[in-house]
């Protein structure tokens, strides 16, 4: 690539990895904000690190042994963050993947600079961002899926076959859902690939693909029922009474029978949720232009094991939260996908060509906003305007006292890295360096909480523990050992 024509990129390459880092930014000041409190956001980040501080393999406060539940295996990798920064390593992991991602796609010599605008246009819409958001749970491991869906699509369009395997091996790790992804990936690629070839290809050219995908796609699947297997088995092996992935897809199945067999509400919230897949397909694929055609066949081709996946998977939940942003995420990483491969080939920079991609990038992203605020009442600049979060506008934390939210920031400060901490009113947030024990499910913990944050008012439940008074309507139940930390915080 000359410096002349490398420009381009460098300048394509600066403007996607700093709106990367801003979404980062924006998500960082949320969670300062106090607005990811869902249980499972802690619990991801106890099976980040519960390995190298405890011994435990996926082990949380809320859900127990996990590794009988869900092959979460991706999240050790994110130990060397969590460690040390505690929630925020979760959201510096995450934009760590999609900012390789937007690199990878800005410098792909497979691709001219208006296919790689076409791509970045589809990966880094509205959508994206409120996927990436999360706004009810904060983090999921399946938020890696887009990444690494694009780095994936990206080496099997360049015939890059180690770098495609490896990709491949991290989007399983991501969940047991991850290998049928990654086949959706395979089908779609090797459907263009014998569409590649034409009428006038040869017998033997046929012969080398149809076997290719064969043995590609048996071998995912024999990973997938590998890591069913694996679920099995940690259910087995762990205590009774442990909540496991054979309940739950049993559970899921039931759902999904009477909904086929058109039981009221449970069709209804199946139907609405395969609504909503169809539409994030459609505005994801917009920016290919004249090849929309293509990459819709491709997606239609490819995605029916992944939907059904998502359909037993949302089951559970009577298909009420289908369209919840983790369980968006597969089906976005394939469409992705389905850019990437239907994209043409690199032919130059062509300006006229960019402008008319810049203007289906435009009306993409603006059918998808009002999709957002249409059908999820998600308010994009509200969580995208960082002057206000900065300021904690618009957050949970705006609505605490300040005298309050100080106290409970020194405290996250101060106690010790690990303590079990349990807290009223979503509070947890602010100890996420801590570990976070819900009261709910406190039998589920691995130690009991050794400090509470209670209502002022409340009776205290643990006579070993002593009270300090707090601040405002908190108050602190706490081994006596610790009280001078907590009042400390009150001067």
């Amino acid at each position: 690539m000359s410096a002349r024509a490398s420009l381009p990129a460098l300048a394509l390459a600066s403007v996607a990895v700093l709106a990367v880092l801003y979404a980062g930014l924006c998500k960082a000041l949320l969670f300062h904000g106090l607005e990811y409190f869902h249980t499972d956001f802690y619990s991801f980040l106890e099976m980040s690190r519960s390995l190298f501080q405890y011994g435990e393999l996926l082990r949380d406060n809320a859900y127990a042994h996990n590794a009988a539940i869900h092959n979460f295996y991706l999240l050790l990798a994110f130990a060397p963050l969590t460690l040390p920064l505690g929630a925020y390593g979760l959201i510096l992991g995450l934009v760590l993947l999609h900012a390789i991602a937007v690199v990878r796609v800005t410098f792909a010599p497979s691709l001219d600079l208006a296919g790689r605008v076409a791509v970045l246009g589809a990966y880094l819409g509205p959508i994206a961002y409120a996927v990436f958001d999360n706004s009810l749970v904060g983090f999921h491991p399946e938020l890696c899926y887009p990444p690494l869906a694009l780095l994936l699509a990206l080496d099997l369009r360049e015939g890059r076959s180690r770098r495609a395997i490896l990709a491949t091996a991290l989007v399983v790790l991501v969940k047991e859902d991850g290998a049928v992804l990654s086949a959706s990936i395979l089908v779609a690629h090797f459907v263009l690939r014998l569409l590649a070839l034409g009428g006038a290809a040869s017998a033997r050219d046929r012969r080398r693909v149809a076997p290719a995908a064969a043995w590609s796609l048996a071998a995912l699947g024999l990973v997938f029922v590998a890591g069913l297997v694996l679920l099995w088995a940690m259910g087995r092996a762990l205590p009774e009474g442990q909540l496991t992935a054979e309940t739950r897809v049993l559970d899921s199945l039931r759902n999904v029978v009477r909904a086929i067999e058109g039981r009221g509400l449970l069709r209804d919230n199946l139907r609405w949720g395969l609504v909503g897949y169809l539409v994030v397909g459609l505005l994801t694929l917009l920016t290919l232009r004249r090849r929309l055609p293509r990459g819709l066949a491709l997606l239609v081709v490819s995605s029916p094991l992944l939907v059904s996946v998502l359909v037993v998977a949302s089951g559970s939940y009577r298909f009420r939260y289908m369209l919840w942003p983790h369980r968006l995420a597969a089906l976005h990483a394939l469409a992705i996908a389905c850019v990437v491969l239907a994209s043409p080939a690199a032919a130059g920079v062509g300006r006229r060509a960019v402008a008319r991609v810049l203007s289906l990038v435009a009306l993409s992203w603006t059918l998808q906003i009002v999709a957002l605020d249409r059908a999820e009442g998600y308010s994009l600049w509200s969580r995208l305007w960082a002057p206000a979060l900065m300021k904690g506008e618009g957050t949970r934390a705006s609505g605490l006292p300040p005298a309050e939210l100080r106290f409970l920031r020194c405290l996250g400060r101060r106690l010790p890295p690990g303590l079990p901490v349990s807290s009223t009113g979503d509070l947890h947030p602010v100890f996420h360096r801590q570990s976070v024990v819900f009261e709910a499910v406190e039998a589920q913990a691995w130690r009991p909480p050794r400090l509470r944050v209670v209502p002022a008012a409340s009776v205290p439940r643990d006579p070993a523990f002593c009270r300090d008074p707090g601040v405002g309507t908190l108050a602190v139940d706490a081994e006596c050992a610790l009280v001078p930390l907590v009042a400390g915080c009150r001067d």
